[in-house]
């Protein structure tokens, strides 16, 4: 049985709304709507809450869906923060590299050419969180936004860093 109607079943079992399943998940309601219509499937930190909350075990709840047992067995994806901050990071580098070394800008002229956009995205970024449901703080917008607020800031920050580096070691 797939895990959507098997959780149908235990949910009305309990007598229990998918509201309220929901608010015992921490989810939104059209969460469990799309995994009872068979539209998405849970993400293992959610099966697993499910079967502790219906007392059931993990292998009686995944065994007989394939499809959720193939998405488990492709292993965990990278949450959206994490990709933010690698792909933030690494653009930062390269901004860097190539503010230098190509375009040669001094450290005062990075900080004048990066406040607007910084802030600017830094805003943006801000208004794009749902603040409503805050667990579910990532939307659409908020990871491009993120990458570009934090390769603005990793730029002037890793310039200063080699600066400071290079700096110190010309004086020995």
């Amino acid at each position: 049985m797939q895990i959507g109607k098997q959780l149908q079943q235990r949910r009305k079992e309990q007598n229990m709304s998918q509201e309220t399943l929901a608010e015992q998940l921490h989810i939104s309601r059209q969460s469990v709507s799309k995994w009872e219509n068979g539209t998405s499937l849970p993400s293992f930190a959610n099966v697993v809450a499910i079967s502790e909350l219906f007392d059931i075990s993990l292998d009686e709840l995944i065994k007989g869906d394939e499809s959720l047992m193939e998405e488990l067995e492709k292993g965990p994806k990278m949450n959206k923060a994490a990709f933010a901050v690698i792909i933030g990071v690494t653009l930062g580098i390269i901004g860097y590299i190539l503010s230098t070394t190509v375009f040669h800008i001094s450290e005062d002229s990075m900080y004048s050419w990066t406040t607007l956009p910084l802030l600017i995205s830094f805003f943006a970024l801000i208004w794009s969180i749902k603040w409503k449901n805050i667990d579910k703080i990532i939307s659409k917008w908020t990871v491009p936004l993120a990458i570009i607020w934090i390769t603005l800031m990793m730029i002037p920050n890793i310039y200063e860093l080699v600066a400071g580096f290079l700096d110190g070691f010309n004086r020995r």
